[in-house]
């Protein structure tokens, strides 16, 4: 691939993970090298101030659970709690992730990129590009803006609810964003606007770091889904146009090593991934059941910032869901299309090639939660089964009550 190619296989592969870019530069990182040593110390303040502020926040919403716990211990006390501080030990995982492996995902990205499918493309080959890089695109999209809109509505919900009593005749004292503790009076005037200006910061920054990070995995899964599906393109038109044995017999360790390099690339995907994968998968049963409850039952004045956590929250775990089984499937289908492809014309040289590469690809490659579980669209359902169960046992302990 010349350097031209090359360069514009990372432009395209920016393009696509622009929204990625966007979050991460709002938390202090990037994969880019700062400009000058301004650029340097404004992004290592913002990625330091990110982390402390995500930290305080979780570590706020434990000091509170401990607190109403040994005051009422009641499930409508306390089950309201969880999910936002399920969601910031989330952030804190995620932005761990990014930033130990901040150099595993460059060089994945460029990596990437000398595997990019580039002109010259056949007609089918380049609408399934197109076809990708449009879904992709739109579903970072609706997930962008379906996050940021969930945490606008829980920073402006006291202001609203202010807003209603007040025009109601009632006496009321403006609220906070989240339900934290701190070591001081947090109700005097000028505590009281401190510390609604850092739950506001803590709670965005808590949406970029996850929202940064899910769409970084989403889009890096999904170009290995669209390479996935463009090998098996290539493999069912194997030895359909007259060549020489030694031309076919190239073509197909072409292949091979194009299906080993993607084997690789998943598998470090994977090693980068895994852990936030675990706390996400852990912690989705129980936010998704906590907030579910707390719709359901409680709280009718944040409702509609509850549905959209509960949308976000469905959507983040599905998502990843969705892109570790495309890349199962799709591996599986290469082994499909290598069988289907025209090998019974080709030499007993060719068609042992095929038969290694076939067996090689009903090996699954499957994104792991620390080897723990595979993840895929049974996951997502076996994750909705244990919040449903979690909820049913929420709902009758509060009836009991």
């Amino acid at each position: 691939m010349s350097e031209a190619t090359l360069a514009e296989a990372k432009r395209e592969i920016a393009e696509s993970l622009t929204l990625n870019t966007f979050c991460m530069r709002r938390i202090g990182l990037s994969f880019e090298e700062p400009k000058n040593a301004s650029s340097y110390l404004a992004q290592k303040f913002m990625l330091v101030l990110s982390v402390m502020s995500i930290c305080y926040h979780v570590f706020s919403e434990i000091v509170y659970i401990g607190l109403t716990l040994s005051n009422s211990p009641r499930v409508e006390d306390v089950v309201p709690l969880f999910h936002t501080f399920g969601y910031g030990a989330l952030s804190i995982a995620k932005v761990f992730v990014l930033w130990y492996k901040k150099d595993v995902f460059k060089q994945l990205i460029h990596e990437l990129a000398g595997i990019w499918p580039m002109p010259p493309l056949d007609d089918d080959a380049t609408a399934i590009k197109l076809k990708s890089l449009t879904a992709l695109r739109i579903a970072h999209q609706w997930y962008f803006a379906v996050n940021v809109l969930g945490v606008w509505f829980y920073n402006l919900t006291p202001i609203i609810v202010y807003t209603y009593r007040l025009w109601q005749g009632q006496e009321v004292q403006m609220g906070y964003v989240w339900v934290s503790w701190y070591p001081f009076d947090k109700y005097k005037p000028f505590a009281h606007v401190v510390v609604y200006i850092f739950e506001i910061f803590a709670g965005q920054t808590c949406v970029w770091i996850m929202v940064g990070t899910d769409l970084l995995f989403s889009g890096m899964a999904s170009h290995i889904g669209l390479l996935l599906r463009l090998l098996q393109r290539r493999l069912e038109t194997l030895a359909t146009q007259a060549q020489t044995e030694e031309d076919d017999y190239r073509e197909i360790l072409n292949n091979i090593k194009l299906h080993q390099r993607l084997i690789t690339y998943c598998n470090d995907l994977e090693v980068a991934f895994s852990l936030s994968n675990l706390v996400n998968i852990v912690l989705s049963s129980v936010n998704i059941c906590c907030v579910v409850f707390v719709i359901v039952l409680l709280e009718p004045f944040v409702a509609i910032s509850n549905k959209l956590f509960l949308g976000s929250a469905l959507i983040q775990i599905g998502m990843l869901c969705w892109y570790a089984d495309d890349i199962l499937h799709a591996n599986a289908d290469v082994a499909a299309a290598a069988y289907n492809s025209g090998w019974y014309r080709t030499s007993a040289r060719c068609r042992r090639a095929l038969l290694f590469l076939i067996q090689r690809a009903q090996k699954p490659i499957a994104f792991t939660a620390m080897g723990f579980t595979d993840i895929s669209l049974v996951t997502y359902s076996s994750i909705l089964t244990r919040s449903y169960s979690y909820f049913a046992l929420l709902y009758t302990m509060y009836n009991d009550k």
